[in-house]
């Protein structure tokens, strides 16, 4: 395969892609040492850092693992969020689209449920919740998201973390799941949310709720996302990775 000059994508990206269906139809089976990374980019005919920044994507992912002096792997499937490929992470639907992204602020803290979230949780009024709050965009904010989740882990107050993607925290943790149910609609945001997201007028914004379950089935992460609907468009894969 050669890359598509006319593709508007990054290279990386669509050389991800072709990994990504290689690993999803079979071709590339679980437990198997994928072909190095130069003949990688003789195949692709790119270099060598394209080739080595589209299994980086992978890895992250959770469809690729390597080690140092072994190779790189087809990670044999869990129940994990790379099988859910109509749930994606912010920074890959970016990535999909050819755009940077980044978080522009974060906070992590540890408050006791109300009612609420006591309800949605099947817990009692005053346990203890994670919530991670969050503004990601590209160059200008695109979303805020308010996520809580019940203290399974501890999840620490860094830069790296906060920063980074929470999946693949939980993933390197051991943390995987099992089903996710989400629920869109377009509403009125709240004012702050509307000044952080920089919206001035009352336009309908695009709210995702996301409920995720472990693999006993119970509810570990619940969270809500506000989005920019002038500069964010929902995008959702309606197949499941094969075990």
């Amino acid at each position: 395969m050669r890359i598509n000059l006319a593709d508007k994508q990054p290279f990386y990206i669509q050389i991800r892609n072709s990994f990504r269906s290689k690993i999803e139809n079979g071709e590339w089976k679980e437990g198997m040492i994928i072909p190095s990374e130069k003949e990688l980019a003789e195949t692709y005919g790119v270099s060598r850092v394209t080739i080595r920044t589209a299994i980086s994507a992978l890895v992250q992912e959770q469809f690729l693992t390597r080690r140092a002096g072994y190779g790189t792997t087809v990670l044999q499937n869990k129940s994990s969020l790379s099988n859910f490929t109509l749930i994606q992470s912010f920074t890959n639907e970016m990535n999909e689209m050819g755009l940077p992204s980044k978080t522009m602020e974060a906070e992590l803290k540890l408050i006791p449920a109300d009612k609420m979230l006591s309800s949605i949780f099947n817990i009692n009024e005053g346990d203890m919740l994670f919530n991670l709050k969050r503004v990601r965009g590209t160059v200008i904010p695109i979303l805020y998201s308010d996520t809580y989740m019940l203290p399974i882990i501890e999840l620490p107050n860094t830069t790296e973390f906060l920063m980074g993607s929470l999946y693949s925290y939980l993933a390197s943790k051991n943390v995987f799941f099992s089903m996710f149910e989400e629920y869109v609609s377009a509403v009125l945001a709240p004012k702050p949310i509307r000044n952080v997201l920089q919206i001035y007028d009352d336009t309908p914004q695009l709210k995702r709720k996301r409920y995720a379950y472990d693999e006993s089935n119970r509810l570990v992460e619940y969270t809500e996302t506000f989005y920019n609907a002038a500069h964010y468009e929902y995008r959702a894969r309606l197949f499941y990775r094969r075990k």
